[in-house]
């Protein structure tokens, strides 16, 4: 209740004393994470980095691992014991090994393994009981690597590596008997701890083991003895400089506190930041960045101190656009390695900027007859011999700054401070006093000795407005119109002042002027809307050269609307279109173009060129630095800190300090081009994220393998990659060698996909492409190797060969094994028909020499031998006509062999006039009898149907079919007139049972009076 009533007392004060309001705030421009970005809250608690470059952040619904382009969460899962054992993470905390201590707000502690993505839970042993009721609860470590837990109003414990756990027997100091711990720090490069409780300080010494303390300082520190009337100062902090600062809450709101540990003497500062906030806040922790600047935030509180002033400057809190800060509560701040600066809230996600990057100044002016801010386009600039500078606007009028942009009163005698004239241009004279202005109507000369400005309005003006002015190197005043065209003073005219000589250059068409620039060289360069670029040559007092889109040669152009051009070196020219930025070299008359459409956005309406020979070109939507050696483009715009990036023509200047003024539709902009240095060394691009058929794997456990092996269905995979740096401009360029023919360039998403990886060896390759177009040489590999299936596996293919070779050998072996058999056979079937014929020849030769024996004595004997003679040729030529038809190859088949018995029947049927039919089963042509069977077979089925029709067998019906593996031959025949005798004795002929036990062939015999039946069964197999 007491420091209730403390804070409106002080509340009251502030407004009673307005003297107190006159802090001014500091604009940021900040990027803001929120959960579009992937954030997974806006509650978010705290920030750190890890050695690898990655920001980890912690909010009240988990984990996230951000590396510039996507978040990655880390959440609790039942069901992993190695997840997190909350989600609300309310302190992290990096330790030199790259572990991640964390706190969470159920009061779990432990540290969370970076690369195996693990958490490890660490026991907590207190001599409190109670642990629970700590106001602060904060993770801290000393040079040496120590880390300590603070229970805040409570105790402080050691963590211990080998018993894995935080306990007050681990502690190597002693704390200030008979209070509690508030805070507790070590003071860098000493032995020195610092306990902060109830009774102040006590400071123990780690080397002499030595506790001193408010009514007990043994080392007669002064530290101890000047804060002993402190109560319960909380959030240490040394600094770099060698001061301490400190908080606590002595009156109704916190205040700050510091002094210099090295004065003998230490004078104890404070500040207050009631009459910053105007309202209720509370203090966190300082934060001081790697520069030396000091932070600090809290609940309404962001403020940055001001080592010139010695004061406290707020950040200034509220929407403004989508690059301001709006916060309730700061909950943490945190430097990376590029200087960003972190900024974490608990209503508004999260917040980056970098205030050593905060190039432009943004300069608003004030209407003057109403106090309101300005509206007024910022058209021209001037500067003046005094360091100061001239701001002309559009209706505004003209408005005067120091060289550190604060407002001046104009103090030009004719130039009233209140509705001062509409200035469109201004020029200095070569006689370093004279300001020459273009205004609406009429021209101004000002006078900076004497400080006054002398107007002039003639009538061949018409009343005109002058947009642009300009002197050439002899004097000669050059006056551009608005769609007025040209007109010149000449400087004798003018050095007389005789204003009725000023007079229309017939030359140049009645067109607007837009831009009009004098060349080292003495030309004049006169830019116009819709006529095209004029090139004026004073003294001959005409046009030497024109540019259009109508043009031939170096003088052509893109587009006929000229809206700017400058000298960039002793040979070219830059001119700049609508949307194109032309080189034109004087000495060729050679036009180059740089870049191409789409490289700015906007139209061009003025550029510059600064000391380092960059050209800025300042468009209707933004600024753009062009690297004239690379022809690279960076952009900047209202994202980069610009509050107005709809910038005007011809309101642009260098001052003498190479400082760039652009002028916009309601400010202006001054920044260092110098200073802006876009392009560091370039990063080595990281791979982040990768997953194989949609399952992402542990990216760091990858990156330490050789090569990262996987099955050949899995080869489906999407890499995500970062720079891992946060502020500047770098695109990836990436390659999967064997995929992509060349390099890409990497979308926003930071992303390669692969949905069909073939098997083999693959290396993805990235390298960095910065802002000027520069291509890092360093390059990151990633080796992937996709395992083909054991059928596209080189000892499958081995194998299979080895197989092929085999049956290719088998096949080999058996067509020759089946030659060598099919040779034997036509042996044996040559064999038999020379034997045949032998013994035919033979008998031949006996019968027709018993024949000649017998043809005297015995004619009838003789002709009967004879008749022998016939019957056995006429058999020889049969049995060799089938041989030879067996062993033709053109009849290797039993297709052939039935179409032979059939023609063999219609020789029967003809010659002994009986009826004879055949049936033969289509199956039983395509049985595969070897040439030996087949001639065999047949022979028994022609020696056997011609038997049968000799003996007297009539209405002969043959059936030839497949059972199974056998081919039967069945006969059927009327018997009743055949010679049953003979039929038997037939049957069971030597030379038959021969020829069947050759074909390993059987007989069924089904004889009756009037019908019988022969049935031959062949194998086939």
């Amino acid at each position: 209740m007491k420091k209730i009533h403390l804070f409106w007392l002080l509340l009251i004060l502030y407004w009673l004393c307005p003297g107190l309001s006159a802090q001014p705030v500091k604009k940021f421009y900040f990027t803001h994470y929120t959960a579009e970005a992937g954030l997974l809250s806006t509650e978010v608690n705290t920030v750190t980095q890890d050695m690898n470059g990655y920001i980890w952040v912690g909010t009240v619904d988990g984990l996230q691992r951000f590396d510039g382009t996507r978040f990655q969460t880390f959440q609790h899962n039942p069901a992993d014991p190695y997840s997190l054992p909350n989600n609300n993470v309310v302190f992290l905390l990096m330790d030199d090994q790259n572990r991640l201590w964390m706190l969470t707000a159920k009061g779990n502690i432990g540290y969370f393994n970076t690369q195996t993505l693990r958490y490890t839970a660490v026991r907590v042993i207190t001599k409190t009981k109670n642990i629970e009721g700590a106001a602060i609860k904060r993770l801290i470590k000393d040079e040496s690597g120590h880390i300590f837990l603070l229970l805040g109003g409570l105790e402080v414990v050691t963590w211990d590596e080998k018993s894995n756990e935080f306990s007050w027997k681990n502690n190597f100091f002693e704390t200030t008997p008979g209070t509690g711990v508030s805070d507790f720090a070590h003071q860098p490069g000493t032995p020195y701890y610092w306990i902060a409780g109830g009774k102040g300080v006590g400071i123990y010494n780690s080397q002499t083991k030595i506790l001193s303390y408010p009514g007990n300082n043994r080392e007669k520190i002064p530290a101890v003895d000047l804060m002993s009337t402190i109560s319960v100062p909380y959030h240490l902090h040394f600094d770099k400089k060698g001061r301490v600062w400190f908080q606590s809450w002595i009156t109704g709101l916190p205040k700050a506190y510091r002094f210099r540990l090295n004065d003998p003497k230490p004078v104890l500062e404070d500040f207050e930041f009631i009459s910053l906030v105007k309202s209720y806040y509370e203090t966190y922790r300082f934060f001081e960045q790697k520069d030396g600047s000091i932070w600090i935030g809290g609940l309404n509180l962001f403020a940055r101190f001001v080592e010139e002033e010695n004061r406290f400057q707020l950040v200034y809190n509220g929407y403004l656009n989508e690059r301001s800060i709006s916060y309730e509560r700061l909950s943490a701040i945190f430097e990376d390695r590029e200087k960003n600066l972190w900024v974490g809230t608990d209503n508004n996600g999260l917040y980056r900027f970098n205030p050593s990057e905060q190039y432009f100044t943004n300069v608003a002016h004030t209407d003057r007859e109403n106090n309101r801010p300005g509206r007024g386009t910022v058209m021209s600039f001037i500067s003046l011999k005094n360091g100061g500078i001239l701001a002309g606007t559009w209706s505004d009028g003209l408005y005067q700054y120091d060289r550190n942009l604060n407002l001046l009163p104009l103090r030009f005698k004719g130039i009233p401070e209140i509705k001062s004239p509409t200035v469109w241009t201004m020029y200095a004279s070569a006689d370093s006093n004279t300001i020459w202005m273009g205004a609406q109507p009429g021209i101004i000369e000002l006078n900076q000795a004497t400080a006054t400005a002398k107007s002039y309005n003639p009538s061949q003006l018409e009343n005109r407005t002058v947009r642009q002015v300009v002197e050439d190197r002899d004097g000669n005043l050059w006056l551009g119109m608005q769609n007025f065209g040209l007109f010149k003073w000449a400087a004798a005219d003018k050095k007389a002042g005789d204003i009725k000589k000023i007079s229309r250059f017939e030359g140049f068409p009645l067109s607007m002027v837009i831009k009009i620039t004098v060349d080292s060289k003495g030309l004049v360069w006169v830019a116009s809307d819709w006529k095209g670029l004029y090139v004026i040559d004073p003294r001959l007092n005409k046009v030497i050269y024109q540019f259009s889109d109508s043009a031939s040669g170096g003088f052509r152009l893109p587009e006929i609307n000229t809206y700017s051009v400058l000298e960039y070196n002793d040979s070219l020219m830059a001119i700049a279109t609508t949307r194109s930025l032309l080189l034109f070299n004087r000495y060729t008359h050679h036009t180059t173009q740089i870049g191409r459409a789409g490289f700015m956005r906007g139209n061009v309406v003025s550029m510059e060129k600064d000391n380092r020979g960059y050209i800025w070109i300042a468009t209707t939507s933004g600024l753009n630095r062009v690297n004239v050696k690379t022809r690279a483009f960076v952009g900047f715009n209202r994202n980069d800190g610009i509050d107005n990036d709809h910038f005007s023509f011809a309101a642009s200047t260098r001052l003498p300090d190479g400082r760039l003024l652009f002028g916009s539709s309601t400010e202006f902009i001054s920044f260092w081009p110098d200073s802006m240095n876009i392009n560091q060394t370039p990063p080595l691009p990281r791979i982040t994220e990768f997953r194989v058929q949609n399952r992402s794997l542990l990216v760091d456990s990858l990156l330490q393998l050789d090569r990262v092996e996987l099955r050949y269905g899995s080869n489906s995979i999407e890499i995500g990659f970062s720079p891992l740096v946060f502020s500047s401009a770098f695109n990836i360029l990436y390659k999967m060698e064997g995929i992509d023919p060349e390099w890409r360039i990497a979308d926003k998403s930071n992303k390669a996909i692969y949905s069909y990886l073939p098997s083999g060896k693959y290396h993805f390759q990235m390298k960095t492409l910065d802002g000027e177009g520069h291509i890092s040489e360093v390059v990151s590999t990633l080796t992937i190797r996709i395992i083909p299936p054991f059928w596209k596996s080189w000892w499958f293919f081995c194998g299979l060969a080895v197989i092929i070779g085999l049956l290719f050998f088998w096949f080999d072996r058996e067509r020759i094994r089946r030659k060598e058999a099919i040779l034997k056979m036509r042996n044996n079937i040559a064999d038999n028909l020379h034997h045949e014929v032998n013994a035919a020849l033979n008998n031949i030769n006996i019968l027709s020499e018993m024949a000649r024996l017998k043809a005297e004595k015995d004619p009838e004997k003789s002709k009967e031998y004879i008749e022998q003679i016939h019957n056995k040729s006429h058999n020889m030529i049969i049995a060799m006509d089938d041989m030879l038809w067996s062993l033709d190859p053109g009849n290797d088949s039993m297709e052939k062999t039935t179409d032979r018995m059939r023609e063999y029947i219609d020789a029967l049927k003809n010659r002994y006039g009986v009826n004879i039919d055949i049936a033969v089963d289509h199956k039983v042509e395509t049985l595969p009898l070897n040439m030996k069977m087949r001639h065999d077979a047949f022979l028994v089925f022609k020696e056997g149907l011609k038997n049968l029709v000799t003996l007297g067998a009539e209405n002969l019906h043959v059936y030839i079919k497949s059972d199974r593996s056998d081919l039967l031959f069945i006969t059927l025949f009327d018997s009743e007139h055949c010679d049953m005798q003979q039929l038997n004795n037939l049957l069971h002929r030597q030379d038959l049972e021969r020829r069947l036990n050759m074909i390993q062939a059987s007989i069924e015999v089904d004889l009756h009076k009037s019908h019988s039946a022969i049935t031959m069964r062949v194998p086939v197999s």
